[in-house]
């Protein structure tokens, strides 16, 4: 066999592997359509990769919370929670208003 007919068998081989993930995404694409339609691409975008998203903000907060950083800013968190003082004042005021209902 010469380089180049291996060469050219090799090509072959790649783009049949890439139709196929092509298809697949099409398939997981089409699925999610049909059963609903989104309102915008954003929201589009967010349903069809949920669980990368998912995935990477629950790593995020792993990380940061590990290293002794508030989850929702970069400054240091009150002893034994995951919020620095103003996050903290903040959740107390939101869980106030969300309890006296």
């Amino acid at each position: 066999m010469s380089i180049r007919e291996w060469w050219n068998k090799l090509k072959k081989e790649t783009k049949e592997e890439a139709e196929k993930k092509r298809e697949g995404a099409k398939g997981k694409e089409e699925k999610a359509e049909e059963s609903f339609k989104y309102p915008n691409r954003f929201v589009k975008f967010y349903h069809l990769n949920k669980e990368k998203l998912n995935k990477e903000r629950r790593g995020s907060y792993t990380s940061r919370r590990k290293d002794g950083v508030c989850v929702r800013c970069k400054r240091k968190v009150v002893p034994g929670i995951v919020f620095c003082e103003y996050h903290q004042e903040k959740q107390k005021e939101y869980n106030k208003k969300a309890r006296s209902k």
